[in-house]
């Protein structure tokens, strides 16, 4: 039974097979109540909550947030899959997101203080780190792409180097130096965006601004599964906007990675006080003086979408949370 709290897609409750979504404008206390019939109904032995606070309030600072969830799961057993955390925690935060941070991490505690889950999840070492820091035991749980991998060959210009960006991108993602580096690899550089590009947009214009008579630059939009699938399957590289640390954290990446793709990561502006950075994942090419010889080097790996053993993961939290709930 899946069930969404704060709907911002639908007007008023909508149902269909093991699914419940209730609208934002709706009445708080009617949404609770309404979810909370539909877990009885369900007969549900645990209770999954997907926790990303800025889902439930502008600021994530979603106050009493415990209690309404708490009245939902009962006295059922519960696993929390942490999509996100708190902010401010990085080194060189401001004063603005460090305060606000500490509110959510309030939240967050008393939160778990109420439905006192027996299983933590997040998708990426350092949130792991940092939720241990505050006392939280949590293990890490990968993403899984949203893009099957379809595998075929395609025919390849060896005199074009392709590059990949997939989904939103993000604002703060700097262009240079690394588009400059390219020219070095003696190729015709073709780089080709696929999805929503966001708030990314402006960044993408100065990018046709500076490179648009001397790159091919494309830009696709949204497309069907199978054509994203496609595209993935027909760069050379794939070219990540998220910063190192929290790379698994995006799906985007994670699609790239499972169809092969080497992923270049050009962002390495966050980081943690007090927490080691996690080793490179497999396939990933963070940029420096090395970059040019490293994409010489590099080649697409065998395709392999890693869903059937997360999803075994995620379930083996569950059967622990079951087995542990007293």
């Amino acid at each position: 039974m899946r069930i969404a709290l704060n709907d911002r897609c639908v007007a008023g409750p909508e149902t269909g097979p093991g699914l419940l979504r209730l609208g934002m404008e709706m009445d708080w206390e009617t949404r609770v109540n309404r979810a909370r019939e539909a877990v009885e109904r369900f007969g549900a032995d645990v209770v999954s909550l997907q926790w990303v606070p800025y889902a439930f309030h502008p600021r994530g600072i979603p106050w009493g947030i415990e209690k309404a969830l708490g009245r939902i799961a009962g006295r059922r057993a519960a696993q929390v899959m942490c999509h996100e955390i708190w902010i401010g925690a990085e080194a060189g935060a401001g004063l603005r997101r460090r305060v606000t941070g500490v509110a959510q991490r309030a939240v967050m505690r008393r939160l778990f203080r109420t439905l006192r889950p027996g299983c933590v999840q997040t998708s990426n070492a350092a949130y792991a780190a940092l939720l241990g820091k505050a006392g939280i035991k949590a293990e890490v749980l990968p993403l899984f792409g949203s893009i099957p991998v379809t595998g075929g060959e395609i025919e390849r210009d060896a005199g074009v180097a392709r590059f990949g960006m997939f989904g939103e991108l993000h604002p703060e993602w700097p262009p240079e130096p690394l588009l400059g580096r390219l020219r070095g690899l003696g190729k015709r550089i073709e780089i080709v965006h696929m999805g929503r590009i966001g708030k990314g947009a402006g960044v993408w214009r100065e990018m046709e601004r500076r490179y648009g008579m001397e790159f091919g630059l494309k830009r696709h939009g949204e497309q069907s599964v199978s054509r994203v699938a496609r595209f993935l399957t027909e760069m050379d590289f794939g070219i990540a906007t998220t910063p190192l640390a929290l790379l698994g954290k995006s799906a985007t990446a994670t699609a790239m990675l499972e169809h092969g793709l080497p992923v270049i990561v050009n962002r390495d502006d966050v980081r943690f006080a007090g927490i080691a950075a996690a080793e490179n994942p497999e396939g990933v090419i963070v940029m420096d003086e090395g970059l040019t010889g490293a994409l010489r080097e590099a080649h697409r790996r065998e395709p392999h979408w890693r869903l059937p053993e997360v999803t075994d993961q995620f379930l083996e939290c569950l059967r622990k949370t079951r087995a542990d709930f007293p």
